[in-house]
């Protein structure tokens, strides 16, 4: 077991004898499901409307939201593969939730640039704010790239792999 693993378990409790109980720990892995989805949400949309509430104070704020929001579900998604379990290859990114989830994010985002620029840029800083616009574009396109990329990469080399598996089971069946 990995030293981030046995962290994970640590800061989970999951060697707690609760967890024993197969209905317990199914409960209870549903509702810490809701609850980090909750969290999620929580967070997104309090980050969407902090730089219009809240000025520059409620932006500079957005952007620590959004950098705890980017760790905890890094963090989650890191344990699930270190458990053996890619999300990535086991469901679908193509689903609403996940594109209206980036565009909250992007709204939160965008909203917390634009407040920020405004205040600390000058007339002559519009440029470099056009060109952090043009670069985040371009770096969230090449990121949905890379993982489209990577899930058509990780389904092709699955079906060769199931292939070569079902010769090998006809070969020993001859």
């Amino acid at each position: 077991m990995s030293t981030f693993t046995a962290a994970m378990q640590y800061i989970g409790d999951l060697d707690d004898e609760f967890y024993d109980d197969e209905r317990q720990r199914d409960v209870w892995n549903e509702a810490s499901a809701i609850g980090f989805q909750l969290f999620v949400w929580t967070l997104l949309i309090a980050g969407s409307v902090l730089p219009w509430v809240a000025g520059v104070t409620g932006s500079w704020i957005t952007l620590g939201v959004l950098a705890v929001f980017f760790t905890v579900s890094s963090m989650v998604l890191m344990y699930a593969k270190a458990r053996g379990l890619d999300m990535y290859t086991s469901q679908s990114l193509a689903r609403p939730r996940i594109y209206l989830c980036t565009g909250v994010y992007l709204i939160a985002a965008f909203g917390a640039m634009i407040t920020l620029a405004s205040e600390y840029l000058s007339a002559g800083g519009a440029a470099v704010f056009v060109g952090m616009a043009i670069g985040a574009c371009v770096g969230v396109g090449c990121g949905v790239h890379g993982l489209v990329r990577k899930r058509r990469l990780d389904r092709e080399a699955e079906a060769a792999a199931e292939a070569t598996e079902l010769q090998e089971l006809t070969k020993e069946q001859i």
